[in-house]
């Protein structure tokens, strides 16, 4: 069997970090959720690791809104 792609989350920005120190990998801010919480993540090969941080020192950023074009054909 093949794996062709690993993600896990993790609890908290520590362990990820420390993994991807370990791996010899760089932590990236990969987009946010729809309550607007931050997602960080790390990859190594075929294996991704991820956060969410809820920001506590900044106001939160509004919630996406997403409309497909064809809803409107």
């Amino acid at each position: 069997m093949t794996t062709v792609c690993e993600i896990r989350q993790v609890p908290d920005m520590d362990t990820l970090r420390y993994w991807a120190r370990a791996m010899g990998v760089t932590v990236e801010q990969r987009g946010i959720t729809l309550e607007g919480n931050d997602i960080y993540g790390a990859t190594y090969g075929v294996t991704t690791l991820v956060c969410v941080v809820v920001p506590t020192d900044r106001p939160r950023r509004p919630p996406l809104h997403w409309e497909s074009p064809l809803e409107h054909m």
